[in-house]
């Protein structure tokens, strides 16, 4: 997906960001790239794939929940 000059405007003003007009050509390509990737990302077909809580097989210590004040 790519984007224009003034959806990066519109974007920022949504945002609340203020942005140099010299530097909206950088923020097109940038947004750009980063939407490009979430479509790459998306197109992986992750079918039968469990989900993970940690990408290590770290377990999580847990403590008793205890009623205090």
């Amino acid at each position: 997906m790519s984007l224009d000059a003034d959806e990066v405007k519109k974007i920022a003003m949504l945002a609340r960001l203020q942005i140099d007009e010299a530097d909206i050509p950088s923020y097109v390509t940038n947004l750009s790239n980063i939407l490009d990737l979430v479509a790459q990302m998306e197109a992986v077909d992750t079918e039968g794939v469990m989900p993970m809580s940690h990408p290590q097989e770290a377990v999580q210590r847990l403590r008793e929940d205890v009623v205090t004040e």
